[in-house]
């Protein structure tokens, strides 16, 4: 064995951000209580903030349980809102990763 192979490798610094670590039902009450789907043009500004704060910190949290507990415990938490909740949270969701990160449609061919 060389020396290089008798040091302890030090742990690779993730660059992945500290996720938000809340349980699962906590998640759920959070995305619950964002309303997003209660969204409407008419919404004050302060109110859509408000909701789509709630629905990023969530979104951040849903993250960090996928991380930690794996894909399982997130559609627990999804199993669990009614089809308005889920239809505008992934909305949402689909809206944040496609503005956060490196992620854009696939342009069609043209026909």
């Amino acid at each position: 064995m060389t020396e290089t192979e008798k040091r302890p490798r030090k742990a690779a610094k993730s660059k992945q951000p500290q996720r938000i670590e809340m349980d699962g039902g906590a998640i759920e009450a959070l995305i619950r209580s964002a309303s997003i789907e209660e969204l409407r043009s008419d919404t004050t500004e302060i109110e859509r903030s408000r909701s789509l704060s709630r629905g990023a910190t969530a979104l951040d949290a849903l993250c960090g349980l996928s991380d930690r507990q794996g894909t399982g415990a997130v559609w627990d938490v999804l199993v669990e809102l009614d089809r308005a909740q889920l239809l505008s949270f992934a909305t949402f969701a689909i809206s944040e990763m496609a503005e956060h990160t490196e992620y854009h449609w696939a342009d069609r061919p043209d026909d």
